[in-house]
């Protein structure tokens, strides 16, 4: 370049290498509000004595001064030397001489991770080349005859020769190194990108393997084999935390090429286990020779299976360890930091795979309970009346709403030549129990109802029958009636359940005469009692969801509120009177959820036809 020709930065030269990346960029345009990347250095990269020496070492061969600066052109390594680099060069010269054995050969080797990959070196010919000495040997011997030199002249002017190329040879040889050094760190920086690959690669397949299992026993097995293949060792072993005598022993649950005498040795107590104790620590214990490792429980067995060196880790979830992952060989064998770390990331996976798989199993039990109780609570409905019965005078009204899936609460109707017998109980406890013990009380009095007229009778056969059939804490609670739809007579008998309500111009007669709750003494004997019904009349038989519905204040519905809501609607049909009454409880408990089933039946009474 001419010294007329306009110069070029090297801010200017990136700006243009820059517009010529970015495709419709214009150069005259600036870069308003673009977002600037994070500012680096090249000591981000290369440390300042390998900067230092590259600097020195271009200087050394090229004769040219050189520096090595930062973006905004602070130098980063200090000015070279000449003197001191040339006595350096010297030196370099002298140790850097090919030596016989090498044949006259230079070679710098190129070591990655302490594994020799290759070298670079400058073969004999090469070397007397780059130096120059035969040729300028016999080009001043030529011109020093020209001159007619004697031979001591000559000689001292090729050792001059050869003086001032040395230097040049030894920092040729040490930018040799540093061109050895450089590769070396280029190949072990992609050695460690693909040990990142491979580790990512790895704890992919084995996590696909282990989130397609839903089977915790199948999970086990696949990690026992995936984590032996991975990391090319002899066998493996994964061992679970179990109770056994009061005490937590590691018990093997899944195992990789180990004989069934070696699992049998013996048991393995958590607090007697030093390993699993560093382990829960947060470390990765190491065994070099397991026969001679005094951590080792049974060494010997170890050495009749022929297990060497082992590494070991926790499997802990949320804080709590649930197991161990043992990893074994058949040679003594130094586990590199990679393959530490990819057994601690396989632990730290295998044990929230477990963890998943029992929440799955439980989740699918869950769901298989469910589709039992759906079932269930389907034939429970249909247990009770698909409708209402059509007794003039009398207006009917029912309903059941449970608080859980399955309840323990019931009404019925049975229709008994003419007459109707009317049903309201509750036997104790909830869920399927609750279900089945409501089914053989309402199957009881079905049976017995028939025969029998006299209702004292009735509910005392069904209170013999719950007594031989349950157990001292299982009961129930049954309010029985008989309907006259021609003299509008009820007859009634109750077994410790709520007093069916009788309005009558405002006033409230309770209906409870009979005899303690079924179930608990068969000797037990009931009353039973006669109403002649009036026309506007109006009859509630409830169980004690009702009464004992709770509302956030933690008080209780009460018998008072469910008179009130009985006379506000008493003028009205028997469903809207029983409407009214549901809404006036739910109104009242608000969002709050019943924790027990709610019956009611509603019976009002018209003019006779």
């Amino acid at each position: 370049m001419s010294a007329s020709e306009p110069t070029t930065t090297s801010s200017q030269a990136a700006a243009e290498v820059d517009a010529s990346v970015r495709p419709g960029h214009d150069p005259a345009q600036p870069d308003v509000g673009r977002p600037l990347s994070p500012r680096l250095s090249l000591t981000d990269f290369l440390e300042l004595t390998t900067l230092q020496e590259i600097q020195d070492s271009f200087a050394a061969v090229t004769r040219i001064s050189t520096s090595i600066r930062d973006p905004e052109g602070t130098p980063l390594t200090l000015p070279t030397n000449a003197e001191t680099r040339a006595r350096s060069d010297q030196w370099l010269d002298h140790l850097l001489s090919p030596t016989e054995e090498e044949g006259d050969r230079y070679s710098a080797p190129i070591v990655v991770a302490g594994q020799e990959l290759g070298a670079i070196c400058l073969e004999p010919d090469a070397v007397e080349a780059s130096t120059g000495v035969p040729e300028a040997r016999a080009r001043f011997e030529a011109i020093a005859r020209r001159l007619k030199l004697d031979d001591d002249q000559i000689a001292a002017l090729v050792d001059s020769a050869e003086d001032s190329f040395s230097p040049a040879r030894a920092a040729s040889i040490q930018f040799l190194y540093l061109m050895a050094n450089a590769v070396a760190r280029l190949c072990y920086e992609q050695y460690q990108a693909q040990q990142r690959i491979d580790e990512l690669s790895t704890l992919y397949k084995v996590s696909t393997l282990l989130s397609a299992q839903r089977d915790v026993q199948q999970v086990l097995e696949i990690a026992a084999s995936s984590i032996a293949e991975v990391l090319q060792a002899k066998a493996a072993s994964v061992r679970l935390i179990r109770k056994h005598e009061g005490a937590n022993e590691l018990v093997p649950r899944a195992v990789y090429n180990l004989s069934d005498e070696y699992l049998n040795k013996g048991p393995i107590r958590v607090d007697k286990s030093e390993l699993f104790q560093q382990a829960i620590d947060g470390e990765v214990p190491y065994v070099e020779d397991m026969a001679t490792d005094p951590r080792i429980i049974y060494p010997e067995d170890a050495r009749r299976e022929g297990l060497v060196s082992m590494l070991c880790a926790a499997m802990v979830h949320h804080g709590k360890p649930i197991g161990l992952v043992q990893l074994f060989t058949d040679e003594k064998r130094k586990f590199t930091n990679f393959e530490v770390q990819l057994l601690r990331a396989m632990a730290q996976m295998l044990g929230t795979a477990i963890e998943n798989a029992k929440l799955d199993q439980a989740r699918m039990e869950n769901q298989r309970m469910m589709r039992q109780l759906h079932l269930a609570a389907d034939v429970q409905r249909r247990m009770l009346p698909g409708s209402m019965p059509h007794l003039p005078p009398f207006d009917i009204a029912a309903r059941y709403v449970p608080s859980f899936e399955l309840g323990g609460d019931f009404y019925d109707f049975i229709d008994l030549d003419g007459h109707l017998g009317v049903a309201v109980g509750d036997v104790v406890g909830k869920g399927v129990a609750a279900s089945l013990l409501m089914a053989s009380v309402r199957a009881s009095l079905r049976a017995y109802a028939q025969d029998v007229y006299d209702l004292d009778e009735v509910i005392a056969r069904v209170n013999i029958a719950l007594c031989r059939d349950t157990t001292d804490r299982e009961f129930a609670t049954l309010w029985y009636g008989v309907f006259d739809p021609r003299t509008r007579r009820l007859t009634y008998s109750n077994a410790g359940h709520e007093p069916t309500l009788l309005l009558r111009r405002g006033k409230v007669q309770y209906l409870g005469a009979g005899g303690m709750l079924a179930g608990v003494d068969p000797a037990q004997e009931y009353d039973k009692g006669l109403v002649e019904l009036q026309a506007g009349d109006v009859l509630l038989l409830y169980s004690d969801g009702l009464v004992d519905a709770f509302n956030f204040k933690d008080e209780r519905f009460g018998r008072d509120r469910i008179v009130d809501a009985l006379r506000e609607a008493a003028d009205r049909s028997a469903g809207e009177v029983l409407n009214h009454i549901l809404w006036c409880m739910r109104r009242f408990t608000g969002m709050r959820r019943s924790l027990d089933d709610t019956t009611l039946v509603v019976i009002k009474v018209g003019q006779s036809g």
